[in-house]
């Protein structure tokens, strides 16, 4: 009867069992389900976290190597305009030589041309008086006695006949003079002509190999050019702001606080001379810069380190470039047949920036000029004594 009595009530008791253990197992299970869909929730925002973690860090690492390009680009560009420059020196010594045998070769023609004027001055006046003479020498007494004198005018008539043949021998002596000085001239210039032409062989050869040194660097200078520069330039320009060179430079070339020039250049920025100087008496008054005679073909160095402002034709004159020096310094160079710069291209001093044009030499006089201009705070300064080395600082 007991083990009747607790077999019922085991029976009894089963499915409360049975349905409590199936509502624990059924809660654990949607515990479970909760943590599983919890999860891709917390996960989802530290993917996103960590994605623009690393799009950040890329983003930092390609900034890095644009860094690291373009300081690789400017010292590759440098190192291209150094050798440049040193080239460009080296080939000025070319070019004084030609300018010097184009200043002989121009004097000697000078010299040849007035030694001309007067040889044939002198034997139009000779050639006045020789019918006199050729009378007198073969008939000397019916000379004097055609005319109706006084013995004494008939004396005095022969003194002055004697004093007019020593006159003629004179002239004739000058004009024997003066041929032999022209010979002489003719000789020298053909020489003269002849050692310029081979000295500008030599320089045109020297200038050849530059300029392909110049094409070859273009591509890297060009990459490490100050673009807002050239874009400035360009905004000024469509503006028509930069109708004069004041305009130009004062717009183009930030001023300084304290002004203050540069280490000095040491020299010309061409091979030639000046032959205009600052202040020189000019149509549009005195002269705010120098101009020089130069050397055919000769290349334009920029006397100073700095950006290219503006290059291009400009006005009357011709293909010009402005080159911000830095501290409110700026200098133009004007005249040129050939840029090798453009607008925001970085320069180290000595750097050639563009060539004169060529000219005949037999014809030395027809020189080609570059017009230079120092400005401080874009106010003209006398650039004579900095190029020549006499003022720094």
């Amino acid at each position: 009867m007991k083990r009747g009595t607790a077999l019922c009530l085991a029976l009894a008791l089963a499915p409360v069992t049975a349905g409590a253990e199936s509502a624990h197992h059924h809660k654990h299970a949607h515990h479970h389900t909760q943590a599983t869909a919890a999860a891709p929730a917390t996960q989802a925002p530290n993917d996103a976290m960590q994605a623009a973690q690393q799009a950040k860090q890329e983003a930092q690492k390609a900034q890095q190597q644009a860094q690291q390009a373009q300081q690789a680009a400017a010292a590759r560009a440098t190192a291209l305009a150094q050798q440049q420059a040193q080239a460009a020196a080296s080939i000025r010594d070319l070019e004084d030589k030609t300018a010097q045998a184009t200043g002989q070769l121009a004097n000697l023609q000078a010299a040849q041309g007035d030694t001309a004027k007067h040889l044939a001055q002198a034997e139009a006046a000779l050639s006045r008086l020789l019918p006199v003479m050729q009378r007198l020498s073969t008939q000397p007494a019916s000379t004097l006695l055609t005319a109706p004198l006084s013995p004494g005018d008939a004396v005095r008539g022969v003194a002055l006949l004697q004093g007019l043949a020593a006159a003629i021998a004179t002239q004739a002596q000058a004009v024997q003079t003066q041929n032999a000085q022209l010979t002489q001239l003719i000789a020298a210039t053909k020489s003269s002509q002849a050692h310029l032409t081979n000295a500008a062989a030599q320089q045109q050869a020297a200038e050849a190999a530059l300029s392909a040194q110049i094409e070859a660097a273009k591509a890297a200078e060009q990459a490490a050019a100050d673009k807002k520069a050239a874009a400035q330039a360009q905004k000024l320009a469509a503006a028509h702001k930069l109708d004069t060179l004041n305009d130009a430079v004062n717009g183009l070339v930030p001023a300084a606080t304290r002004a203050s020039l540069p280490v000095s250049a040491g020299t010309a920025p061409v091979a030639g001379h000046i032959v205009q100087a600052y202040g020189a008496s000019t149509l549009a008054g005195p002269s705010t810069g120098v101009s020089y005679g130069t050397a055919p073909g000769a290349r334009v160095t920029t006397p100073c380190g700095g950006t290219v402002m503006f290059a291009g034709p400009f006005q009357s004159y011709g293909n010009m470039v402005i080159t911000d020096c830095g501290g409110g310094t700026s200098v133009v160079l004007a005249g040129m047949d050939h840029l090798d710069v453009s607008q925001g291209q970085r320069l180290v001093k000595g750097q050639p920036i563009g060539s004169m044009r060529g000219f005949d030499p037999s014809t030395p006089t027809n020189q080609p000029r570059l017009y230079v201009e120092l400005r401080q705070n874009g106010a003209p300064v006398d650039p004579t004594p900095w190029l020549a080395g006499h003022s720094s600082g």
